[in-house]
């Protein structure tokens, strides 16, 4: 299974989201054979849905389609370390690994931290290590690709 593949396929999606006037976030859904079963895209800006998250948009579609035990054997690349809210919906889903290109930390000294209302900085790790369950994360991986999607909104 290639990393950089699914990475780059991930960033496709992120570019593909902005492309529709949403922000540029993106993931894909990967089975334990480096299938991709699916791909999420940001939907915020054009749903008017703040819960419109790319990685929250896959599991509900991933959720409904995969049984838990399935989704304990796929991998989900995402572009950004997911928020809080889509790092719990990643633990629940049952996904086995997370595979993030920029970190919260390195996202927030490139577009900056002066808004209050949209800066979240827990570290997925923090937040998978309270709960019961496992999750394996790889990243930041390929990070630098990720930050020229966010560099040209600076």
């Amino acid at each position: 299974m290639s990393n950089e593949k699914h990475m780059r396929l991930a960033i496709a999606v992120a570019r593909r989201s902005e492309s529709k006037g949403n922000l540029p976030f993106g993931c894909v859904l990967v089975d334990g054979e480096g299938k991709v079963l699916m791909k999420g895209e940001n939907t915020i800006m054009t749903s008017g849905d703040a819960l419109g998250h790319a990685e929250v948009n896959l599991i509900r579609k991933a959720s409904k389609k995969f049984s838990y035990e399935f989704l304990n054997t796929c991998t989900i690349y995402t572009t950004d370390e997911p928020c809080p809210m889509c790092t719990s919906a990643i633990f629940w889903s049952g996904i086995k690994k997370l595979v993030f290109g920029m970190s919260k930390a390195s996202f927030y000294d490139l577009m900056g931290r002066s808004n209050p209302n949209y800066v979240f900085e827990m570290p997925c790790r923090e937040l998978f290590d309270k709960g019961g369950r496992k999750v394996e994360v790889v990243g930041p991986f390929l990070d630098e690709e990720v930050a020229l999607l966010h560099s040209a909104r600076t």
